[in-house]
Order: structure tokens, then C-alpha cells, then sequence
């Protein structure tokens, strides 16, 4: 029989009966463990859970900004190759022109605004706000072009310029062009059966010259250089803005509502802009003209800006009026929604039973709501461009 040494244990004997037993028990799980280990589970997995929809989240807010920013990046460039490229004669003819849209009918959009079946955007009021004054502001923001509210449907300019966009004539390439901006809102779509709107922004282009063919439909260069003028504004003989490129095209883009040719991008909901003349006596050395007083004060007055005189005209010259001068730098605005907010907008604007109701958020204030919406779900770009222009 195997002898123990002296303080040595044997590892079953010694133990007795129940040891084996015991050891058992011990490897095994009680069930308060088996509750913590769940918890913690469970936690653990809640956090992944909102860690990932975070995740998914930021990522979907990124990519709306991403495609907002590419869109903004479009209509500024354009806007600056247009504006540098912007020409003018002391002649007495209105080569730029500025008219805030504060309505959303008829009028200057050209019956191009369809509106909104439920809660539109507000006319006038609390979306014409061109210097940043409102009460809601903090001090540091007011006065801010990016806080800039610029009427129901913003800013409607239009000049001429020897640049050219995309549907430009080559055979006329070294003559001038009349360009027009403006947002609208209307079908989003060309198909006849798709009834959905959009704010669209339409950047419209007149021929340089007549076409050929046995009926001619002028250009430029036989409608004349004043940007006001009649035939770019109305309907006459041989121009009845049926085709793209007429001279009437700058006020009605289209006869028809669903051709989509001059659409630069969508989901604009503002365009705005700044123009200034430079002012050695003025802070920054620049001077509002538009929209702005006498004096060069930013105001809400939506008083046209009808540049025909250099920007250096004395004031004490014959006709002097601030909004009469020739811009020498523009700040331009655009305000675009993110497809969220887009969404938005559109389930706001539907016709739907029961009808939606203004949240307590807005103080059940409907147009409070509608611009709430558009600010949290929206960018505001601005671009400063300087005019290269000089009267010929």
C-alpha cells in the first residue's frame, strides 16, 4: 500500500467523500451569475445598437450635406462665370436688373409657381428679411447675408454677359447674351403623369442672334441691350417664349411647365443677392446698393435694382439713384435643402387627411413651422464676386 509523506495531502482521500462533489458544484454557474452575464449582454448589445444607428445616421446626414455641397458648388460657379463675364455701355439702357419676388403668383415668376396644396412657404412677411433684422436672431448673426431672407420666391436678376452655358449657339460664340436667375417651384419631372413639385432654380439663356429658316426668332442682338425692355418680358411678334432661347424666355422660361432644360439644380428655396459699388468713405470700402437706401443702409425695401450708370456716377449727376449704379462686387446666397429636408417639405406642403397641424415646438404658428423646418434641414451658401465690367 502506497505511503504519504509527512505534510503531504492525498488529493482525493484526504478530502473525504464530498469533495469531489463540491469541486463540481463550484465550477458551475449560479443563477444570479447567469442574470449579470445576461444583463451585460444585453447591454453591451444596446450599445452597439445605438452606436451603429449613430453611425448610420451621421452617415446619412454627411452624404445629404456631400450632395447639397456639389449642387451649391454648381450654381455658384455658374453664377460667378456669368457675373465675371457681365457687360454694360453708359448709354442709358438697364444692362443688369434685380426684383425681389415677395409674391408667388402670376407676375414676374411668369405663372411658373405652383402653389403648395397645404402649408406653402410664406408670402412675404417672415421670408423677406434681406438685412437680417429679425427679432429671433442673436446680435452676432443679424445683418449676415447668410441669415438673409429674400421673398416667397427670392431674387429674380438678370444682366448680359459674353459667357456661355450649356446650350450656347457656336456660331454666334464672341457675341453677348442675356442670362436670368430665378427659383420657381413646379414639376419636378418632364412626365406628363408625374404630378410631384419642386423648388427648382432655372437659369435661362438667350440666343445671341435670330435663327434662320423662313421665321426667324431674334436673339440679342435685334431685341437690343436693356434688360427691361419689352420683348423680355412680354409676349411679342416671333417671340412668344414657345422656344428656348427667346428673348421672353428671361421672365416665362418655357410655354410649357414640364420642359426641364434650363434647370440648374433643386431643392433651392432662397437666392439672394448683395450688390455693392465701391466706396473709399464706406466701411470695407464697399457701399450697398441693393437692397439698401439712399444712404447705403441695408433695408427690406424691395425697391428693383436697375443698374445703367457706372458704379463711380457723382451723386450730383442728372438721374442719380443709388439702385441706377452698376455693380462693382455682388454677394450672392443660395439656400438648398437636404434631401431629408426636401422630404420634409413636400409631406408638409401635401394635401393629406387629417391635415397636418403646426407642432408646439413652432408655437402652432404654421408659417413658423414651415421656415423652422427649411432652416434645420437646409445649408446656406454665399460667394463673393467681383464685376470685371467697364462702360464701353
Amino acid at each position: 500500500m502506497r505511503q504519504k509523506r509527512p505534510g503531504t495531502r492525498d488529493l482525493f482521500g484526504d478530502q473525504g467523500p464530498g469533495t469531489c462533489r463540491r469541486a463540481k458544484r463550484a465550477a458551475a454557474f449560479t443563477l444570479i451569475e447567469l442574470l449579470v452575464a445576461a444583463a451585460i449582454t444585453v447591454m453591451l448589445a444596446g450599445f452597439i445598437a445605438i452606436l451603429v444607428r449613430n453611425v448610420g445616421s451621421t452617415w446619412t446626414r454627411a452624404g445629404t450635406r456631400l450632395g447639397a455641397d456639389a449642387q451649391a458648388r454648381i450654381v455658384l460657379d455658374q453664377l460667378q462665370q456669368d457675373l465675371e463675364g457681365a457687360m454694360y455701355r453708359d448709354d442709358g439702357n438697364i444692362w443688369m436688373a434685380a426684383d425681389v419676388l415677395t409674391g408667388a403668383t402670376g407676375g414676374a415668376t411668369g405663372g411658373l409657381w405652383i402653389a403648395a396644396q397645404r402649408n406653402p412657404k410664406p408670402t412675404g412677411g417672415i421670408s423677406l428679411d434681406m438685412a437680417a433684422t429679425r427679432a429671433e436672431l442673436v446680435p452676432q448673426d443679424r445683418s449676415k447675408l447668410e441669415q438673409a431672407r429674400f421673398g416667397t420666391a427670392g431674387v429674380w436678376l438678370r444682366f448680359f454677359t459674353t459667357r456661355r452655358g450649356a446650350n450656347s449657339n457656336a456660331n454666334t460664340i464672341s457675341a453677348p447674351i442675356a442670362v436670368g436667375y430665378q427659383i420657381v417651384r413646379r414639376y419636378s419631372s418632364a412626365n406628363n403623369q408625374n404630378l410631384n413639385t419642386a423648388y427648382l432654380l432655372h437659369r435661362v439663356e438667350v440666343r445671341p442672334a435670330a435663327t434662320t429658316g423662313n421665321n426667324p426668332r431674334p436673339g440679342v442682338l435685334e431685341t437690343g441691350y436693356d434688360i427691361t425692355a419689352a420683348p423680355y418680358r412680354s409676349s411679342t411678334s416671333g417671340n412668344n417664349g414657345a422656344q428656348s432661347g427667346d428673348p421672353r424666355n428671361l421672365q416665362i422660361v418655357t410655354a410649357t411647365q414640364r420642359n426641364l432644360d434650363s434647370v440648374i439644380t433643386d431643392n433651392v428655396i432662397d437666392f439672394g443677392v448683395r450688390c455693392y459699388v465701391r466706396d473709399p468713405e464706406s466701411p470695407g470700402r464697399l457701399r450697398p446698393i441693393f437692397p439698401a437706401n439712399a444712404s447705403g443702409g441695408l433695408n427690406n425695401s424691395a425697391s428693383p435694382l436697375r443698374a445703367q450708370f457706372p458704379s463711380n456716377t457723382p451723386s450730383s449727376a442728372p438721374n442719380y439713384n443709388h439702385r441706377f449704379l452698376f455693380p462693382d462686387v455682388i454677394d450672392v446666397m443660395v439656400r438648398i435643402l437636404t434631401d431629408e429636408g426636401a422630404a420634409l417639405i413636400a409631406n408638409m406642403e401635401r394635401n393629406q387627411t387629417p391635415a397636418l397641424t403646426a407642432p408646439l415646438k413652432y408655437r402652432n404658428n404654421i408659417q413658423q413651422w414651415w421656415w423652422g423646418v427649411a432652416q434645420e434641414n437646409s445649408r446656406v451658401y454665399t460667394r463673393r464676386i467681383v464685376i470685371n465690367a467697364r462702360p464701353l
